[in-house]
């Protein structure tokens, strides 16, 4: 009978090498991460101090371990400079990748961050360490903050790397430095990308997710994409998991504030998990001991199971131009053309009617060619188009250069205050 269930487990493994993937990320390796990467002797992961270096160099030596391809500009590693404190400091970036299967879409990317840093100890010049010291206890460990999403991200890595799974896109794990001086490495990234910026077709971002397991866990920015294929997705990979969230449609809090909005500002369709506030956020209570490590399992195969649904998915995600970065939704649903000269357009095939585009006129098979006098280029020009305008200052009209057959038309649209 004992040989019987062996050969049954087998074969439900071998129909499903998701499920035989996703048994790697367990509560064990979680627990070795953390009792380095929350240890006191990473001081803890200030950035521009020998605590943040160990701990790159520990993600480097993980990710090396697992076979993944160097997907930096110094191997492992993307080097950056920042002002922080009234001092100008260097911080390196963490990029991996783990190679797609289809000869096409592998060129194509699908990109899961988090942050790796945290506020250090007693005596250093960095911002943000709340209520100060207590009880002799000099260091802010940063279990949940952001120890959570890097030690979640390095399982779900290594689970892709040792599992059977190919996804078709390449996946792209990136652990960012310096967030907690203003998200400095993402954004630095996001304006020096290591792979096409316009390439990357998703980003989950993973920001403390070890806590408050009784609460549903918040996922910001479902309708971030274009469709209903993320929402979908998340929905289906959380509802495997057993794990409960709270879905909102762009942000609730946190997205705005963590590494995830450095590629959302780039067109990036990008979603963020967070397990919410805690007494312990920026104290220096913020220890391992305190992690909900079976909620973390469930979050780090739930976010398997997205990036891999996420990169096979045809075609691929794409900006939801009605995201309010700027507070400037378009109100319009249209297709990337390309145009003479390596121009691009947004041919429209759905216009709101009392979106902003609507009332300045815009009509279903119009092709928008140009924002504020500047033409989109051919490459992602819907995302350039939503980019562009959310990016506009002040509250005053934005035009738009419109084909409509054989004539062009200027329009311009408004936003209410």
């Amino acid at each position: 009978m004992r040989s019987l269930l062996l050969l049954v487990v087998a074969f439900l493994f071998q129909s499903d090498p998701v499920g035989e993937a996703i048994q790697g990320i367990t509560e064990a390796a979680l627990r070795d991460h953390q009792a380095v990467l929350a240890s006191d002797a990473m001081e803890n992961r200030t950035t521009g101090f020998p605590g943040n270096e160990k701990a790159v160099e520990y993600l480097v030596k993980e990710v090396t371990s697992y076979g993944l391809k160097p997907a930096g500009t110094d191997g492992y590693t993307q080097e950056f400079e920042f002002d922080t404190q009234g001092q100008r400091r260097k911080a390196k970036n963490v990029l991996a990748l783990f190679e797609g299967s289809d000869p096409r879409l592998k060129q194509e990317f699908v990109l899961v961050g988090g942050h790796l840093d945290h506020v250090g100890r007693k005596g250093q010049a960095v911002g943000g360490q709340k209520d100060g010291a207590k009880d002799g206890d000099e260091i802010w460990n940063g279990a949940d903050d952001n120890g959570s999403g890097t030690c979640a991200i390095l399982t779900i890595a290594r689970a892709f790397a040792k599992g059977q799974v190919r996804s078709k896109r390449s996946l792209l794990f990136a652990f960012w430095n310096a967030e907690e001086a203003g998200l400095k490495g993402s954004a630095w990234w996001a304006s020096h990308p290591t792979r096409p910026l316009e390439k990357v077709t998703y980003c989950l971002n993973l920001d403390m997710v070890g806590r408050n397991p009784d609460r549903p866990m918040d996922v910001e920015g479902v309708k971030n994409a274009e469709g209903d294929a993320l929402e979908r997705i998340i929905t289906a990979a959380c509802d495997a998991e057993k794990l409960k969230i709270t879905k909102y449609d762009h942000t609730n809090e946190a997205m705005f504030r963590s590494d995830g909005v450095s590629l959302l500002r780039q067109g990036v369709p990008a979603t963020m998990f967070f397990t919410y506030w805690h007494a312990d956020y920026h104290a220096v209570g913020d220890h391992s001991d305190k992690i909900a490590y079976p909620n973390l399992v469930k979050i780090a195969r739930a976010s398997y199971r997205i990036l891999r649904d996420a990169a096979d998915l045809e075609p691929g995600l794409r900006i939801n131009p009605d995201t309010p970065l700027g507070g400037k939704p378009l109100g319009i649903r249209g297709e990337d053309v390309k145009l003479e000269n390596d121009a691009g357009g947004v041919k429209i095939f759905y216009v709101a009617p009392d979106g902003a585009l609507g009332r300045a006129g815009v009509q279903p098979n119009d092709v928008i060619v140009s924002v504020k006098g500047k033409p989109l280029s051919a490459v992602r020009p819907l995302a350039e188009l939503w980019k562009r305008t959310q990016e506009s200052r002040g509250d005053g009209p934005v035009t738009f250069e419109v084909r409509r057959g054989s004539e062009t038309k200027e329009l311009s649209a408004t936003w209410p205050k």
